[in-house]
């Protein structure tokens, strides 16, 4: 008999956390923001050979960066700074939410297999360990910090 992955656990509990071996992880990680915060994602590490991604999506709104504007971007680590200063826009923003997201032969993927967050609120900010579907969940796939200055 195989355990079951966590994107089966998820699906089981209705929920997007979970506790397993643990550890709270969730499937998706919501952050309260306004109108005019400066978010700062700062990519700490790497430790898959596959392109590995945060992804974040705002509920009202937009988000500037790196000359993008719109509700939802996606910082890949192959092809962004590792550093990335996110202005919020719109006066119904409230709620940011960040999830991770890999390349599987190009295809962008999310929440399959073993994908989950374990979160680490310090002062400096929140320090996401990102395990994508792949493999055993490792939560070192791709570890980020989010920052929020408010405004």
């Amino acid at each position: 008999m195989t355990s079951p992955t966590l994107s089966e656990l998820f699906e089981g509990s209705n929920s997007d956390t979970i506790t397993h071996r643990g550890k709270i992880i969730r499937a998706i990680v919501r952050i309260p923001v306004n109108d005019g915060a400066l978010v700062t994602v700062n990519r700490l590490s790497v430790a898959s050979p596959r392109p590995q991604a945060v992804k974040l999506a705002l509920n009202s709104g937009v988000m500037d960066v790196n000359g993008y504007r719109g509700p939802e971007v996606a910082l890949w680590s192959h092809n962004s700074p590792e550093t990335n200063e996110i202005r919020i826009r719109g006066v119904g923003a409230s709620l940011l939410e960040v999830w991770n997201a890999w390349s599987m032969g190009g295809v962008d993927t999310s929440w399959i297999g073993n994908a989950g967050i374990v979160a680490k609120s310090t002062p400096e900010g929140e320090i996401l360990r990102c395990s994508d579907g792949l493999d055993i969940p490792s939560f070192s796939d791709l570890v980020i910090q989010i920052s929020i200055a408010r405004k």
